[in-house]
């Protein structure tokens, strides 16, 4: 082009009246790397960096400013041109050429704006920037305008070639985004911006899709932290937000599907339910350091990208809340107990997210809740009747939880009951709520999975060891290792991923805090709940740390019909979780959790008007446990100290808050399977025998034996006396149970010794080697319950002896004493004598121990020497001579001297008592109890049946059964009348006989 004829962009240079208005050639030349001067190019070059000459493509002119229009049009040719090399003119100075030839319009444009960035002092660089934004703007509205080129790609390099350190990338993005939305509107701008970026974003994903938590590159994050650092540009982080939603029928695998869901999957599990796991697979390596130093970094990343998703805008905190929500709901049926047991069933793998997805968006969770733990404590703003909001108020009140209405709260509703809601419900609490979820569905499935995979190992282990012994070159031998090797692989690896120091520390201080919340809603005061009913707030709003007074408060507000019980149940998993590990280093670390969780266990564990669900109640026994120091005794865990015992304020309510969970195991309406009332006990028992270690704590044992004993006929049977019975109850079964058990044992194993088996068929064989397995397991239970249960008994005794000497008790104590002792030191003691007694929990010297030591702390009452020498079971002369024989035996010499002078009292007074009996043996029908056809000593007349029995009768059938054994009625020991008439016509029967008996001798 050589006149304004030919080249329409002369018509620029002619219609420019004010030569002072325009931008400096000289600037224009530094920023664009162009120059319209086809004269002056090479002077232009001779000391600085190569540029391109467009004289020809849109006008040459060789003034010193140029002006806006003509420079335009003359930088949008500039990103037309695709073969730059025929306009370099080459520098000089020795300079590569590569920015004056880029013909990546995305790139060129970066390096013009911050080359001007730099030049911010210069005349017309602020011109200069607006036609730069201007053209990016153009590029990101139309991109097809510049085909072939890919400007999702073109940003993609920019970010993975940028310097984190250096602002000037995100500052381009974020002026390029705020262009796009002030040429068009907010919702064509969005749609622009996804055209360019959500190819780029599949690329990164795809990237993802290869990686592992040791392979993945930092950058990613730094390319994420892009779209969401600016609040200028919060479009980009509702981009973002977009990008990672599936669609609203997702299932809970679909959000591994998603980018944020690949990051979430990379961890030290594999990254779905079916995969082979990577990790630790050396028998020696149990942690691995390192890969927690890595697995911590990238749980914080991904925490930066969605925190700053949260605060970067309204609507990418609501987008970001939503994708929370329905993750967590369409994953809803790993909270389900057949999750747990079959999650690798294919056809259940892809339904619902891996537990590396859910265990780190756990930990991610959690570290959003870093707020509402101490010291800032904002959880006493989480308001608890956030799950009593229906599905039709959810989105007026700002609850983002689906489902939150259906979850079991700790006290049942009636039908038809409209619980109590907020006025609206904001960020703290719906954040509070939804880690809760998490650790429901993430962590504590997994801990299941854990405590499965750790019983699979150790039977494997027994096979293994049996065979080795047997046949070491045996191929099953070879197979049994290779087993045990991938069953240690995936126990270190879920125990590494739920163990991380970083996140545990996280969890440790959230659920400390929740305790502390829930302490607090729990004690609210009446007046306090009146004022909420105004505002319609029910937080506590501040830190009150009441005392406990009793084991229910005074007041129990309405809203815990609204405080789900799972966050209990997370609490109780966590802790019992954290009991199984070898190390505790985070309970060490924080010494205030141990008050906040034993104040919340004493609370919640003995009130059933806090808690209905007497199996929860259960479960913070076992977290009590947890808190019970140790010496290092146990191999399982590392020394635990802690003082709560002796000076937490509210330690004294410990006992009463035990014994009403004990009690309330029994009393749920329903069948308790026995492994799980194992469970349930073992450790009560535990904290009883360490409590027993106390002097104070006694003291509320014999506190509480004296109110028993004060009440013993109240309308409700005293705590401690249905405590009493059921330790009995259980001591008969148990050990009743265990030498059933033991006899079988030894009859299987006669039988396999002599050869019996190998003349069955294999598959009749196989079943008698597993008949010999259960019953081995069931004895196992029964023996190291039924010692615990003898164990508390002794201990008791040596304190509290009157209440189990009351006639309601002592003929049961005294029965059961005789039964094993007579079993175990009796002439059929050798029915018992199993081989291998200790795999079994079988010792029988110690049992005889505790009995003989139960029998001497009583054998100061004499209703209890009575009630032993007339139990006609067990009882015979010959009794405690051959359990004088066994302790001589067994180490037990020392008690031999007390027990002697306690058979003699037993014997003498046995011999009083069949005389008298002989006496009153032709007493009329009328005078024998109906129940045991015993005569009566204190008749009292049943209500609804009209029935007259002996009182100690009633009184012994009513704590186990409230009801009148000959109508069923509902009754209770208060409603019982005394025959008065009845008694004193016996009384003057038995001293007419006692009369007759003396003037005859």
């Amino acid at each position: 082009m050589t006149s304004t004829e030919e080249n329409p962009f002369a018509a620029l240079l002619q219609d420019r009246t004010d030569q002072t208005v325009g931008i400096s050639r000289r600037l224009i030349e530094d920023v664009l790397l162009f120059t319209l001067d086809s004269n002056g190019a090479a002077a232009v070059v001779t000391d600085s960096r190569p540029i391109l000459c467009l004289a020809d493509v849109v006008v040459d002119t060789s003034e010193d400013l140029v002006g806006e229009d003509l420079l335009a049009h003359a930088l949008f040719e500039r990103l037309m041109l695709s073969d730059t090399q025929k306009y370099l003119v080459p520098g000089k100075g020795g300079m590569g050429s590569d920015e004056a030839l880029e013909t990546h319009a995305i790139l060129y444009l970066y390096r013009a704006f911050a080359k001007c960035e730099q030049l911010k002092e210069k005349l017309g660089s602020g011109k200069l920037i607006e036609m730069i934004l201007n053209n990016a703007s153009t590029c990101m509205r139309q991109p097809d305008l510049f085909s072939p080129q890919i400007f999702g790609q073109q940003w993609m390099q920019l970010f993975e070639i940028s310097d984190e350190r250096d602002a000037s990338v995100q500052e381009f993005l974020v002026r390029v985004t705020l262009k796009v939305l002030e040429d068009v509107d907010h919702l064509e701008a969005l749609g622009n911006l996804k055209a360019v970026f959500y190819p780029m974003l599949m690329d990164l994903q795809k990237s993802i899709a290869k990686d592992n938590l040791i392979t993945i590159k930092k950058q990613i994050f730094v390319i994420l932290g892009y779209f969401v650092s600016d609040k200028r540009a919060a479009v980009l982080g509702e981009l973002l937000i977009d990008y990672f939603t599936p669609n609203p029928q997702a299932k809970g695998g679909d959000y591994m599907d998603t980018l944020l869901g690949q990051l979430l999957c990379l961890s030290i599990l594999p990254k779905t339910q079916n995969a082979p796991f990577e990790f630790l697979r050396e028998t020696a390596q149990q942690t691995d350091p390192a890969l927690w130093t890595l697995l911590s970094h990238h749980q914080q990343s991904i925490f930066d990208v969605v925190k700053q998703l949260l605060v970067i805008s309204p609507e990418s905190k609501k987008k970001t809340l939503q994708w929370i929500a329905h993750c967590l709901d369409a994953n809803a049926s790993r909270g389900q107990l057949w999750s747990t047991m079959n999650l690798n069933l294919e056809q259940t793998v892809h339904s619902t997210a891996s537990d590396a997805f859910m265990i780190n968006l756990c930990a991610v969770l959690m570290r959003l809740c870093a707020p509402l733990c101490l010291p800032s404590l904002k959880v006493m703003l989480v308001d608890p009747t956030y799950c009593a909001v229906s599905d039709d108020e959810r989105a007026g009140k700002g609850v983002n939880l689906l489902k939150a209405y259906d979850e079991s709260c700790l006290l049942p509703i009636e039908d038809g009951e409209i619980r109590i809601t907020a006025e609206n419900y904001h960020f703290i609490t719906e954040i509070f709520y939804m880690a809760h979820k998490c650790f429901e569905l993430g962590n504590r499935p997994c801990i299941e999975r854990l405590t499965q995979e750790m019983r699979q190992f150790q039977n494997t282990q027994t096979a293994y060891q049996d065979i080795l012994q047997s046949d070491p070159n045996n191929e099953l031998a070879k197979n049994l290792m290779r087993m045990l090797l991938d069953q240690m692989q995936r126990v270190s690896c879920i125990r590494n991923a739920l163990s991380e120091p970083d996140s545990d520390t996280t969890i440790l201080k959230f659920f400390e805090a929740s305790a502390i919340w829930l302490t607090e809603v729990a004690l609210l005061p009446r007046e306090s709940y009146e004022e909420c009913l105004d505002k319609r707030n029910f937080s506590p709003q501040m830190l009150r740390n009441l005392e406990l007074l009793s084991v229910t408060p005074p007041f129990v507000a309405p809203y815990m019909k609204s405080v789900p019980e799972a966050v209990i149940d997370n609490i109780a998993a966590y802790l019992n979780f954290c009991r199984r590990l070898n190390g505790d280093q985070s309970i060490h670390m924080y010494q205030s959790s141990h008050d906040a969780f034993f104040k919340m266990i004493l609370l919640f564990m003995g009130s059933s008007e806090l808690v209905k669900n007497p199996h929860l109640r259960a479960k913070l026994a076992e977290a009590l446990e947890y808190l019970l120091p140790t010496q290092g005794y146990n191999q399982n865990r590392n020394s635990f100290v802690t003082n709560i015992f002796d000076s937490h304020v509210d330690r004294k309510q410990c006992v009463r808050s035990l014994l009403h969970v004990f009690v309330s195991i029994e009393m749920t309406g329903q069948s308790v399977q026995f492994e799980q009332k194992f469970n349930y006990r073992r450790p009560m028992y535990a904290i009883m025998e360490f409590l027993w270690t106390k002097e104070e704590h006694v003291k509320s044992f014999r506190q509480l034996a004296k109110e028993a004993e004060e009440n013993i006929e109240a309308t409700e049977p005293p705590l401690f006396l249905r405590f009493i019975n059921l330790l009995i109850n259980d001591a008969i079964f148990l050990l009743d149970e265990s030498l059933s058990n033991l006899e079988q044992i030894k009859q299987l194993q006669q039988a396999q010794d002599n050869g019996e088996w190998n003349q069955l068929a294999r598959n009749e064989r196989q079943q008698q080697i597993s008949n010999l397995h259960h019953l081995g397991m069931l004895a196992r239970f029964d023996n190291i319950l039924g010692r615990d249960t003898i164990n508390i008994l002794k201990l008791l005794t040596t304190e509290i002896k009157s209440i189990f000497c009351h006639n309601s008790m002592v003929d049961r104590i005294a029965a059961m004493l005789n039964y094993f002792l007579l079993h175990l030191v009796g002439p059929q003691k050798e029915r018992f004598k199993v081989k291998n007694k200790k795999e079994f929990e079988f010792d029988p010297a110690q049992t005889v121990l505790e009995i003989s030591h139960i029998y001497i702390n009583l054998s100061t009452d004499e209703s209890f020497c009575l009630a032993v020498s007339q139990d006609g079971r067990s009882y015979s002369e010959q009794l405690f001579g051959y359990a004088e024989n066994i302790l001589i035996r067994i180490g037990g010499g020392q008690l031999i001297g007390d027990m002697s002078e306690f058979a003699a009292k037993v014997q003498k007074m046995g011999a009083q008592y069949k005389e008298e009996q002989e006496l009153l043996a032709d007493a009329p029908d009328e005078y024998l109890d109906p129940i045991i056809s015993t005569l009566m000593t204190d008749p009292v007349i049943l209500p609804s049946s009209n029935v007259t029995v002996d009182r100690s009768t009633i009184a012994r059938h009513l704590l186990s059964d409230q009801t009148d054994p000959f109508n069923r009625s509902p009754l209770t020991m208060d409603k019982v009348k005394s025959n008065e008439a009845l008694k004193l016509e016996i009384d003057q029967w038995i001293e007419g006989k006692r009369s007759a008996a003396r003037t005859k001798s």
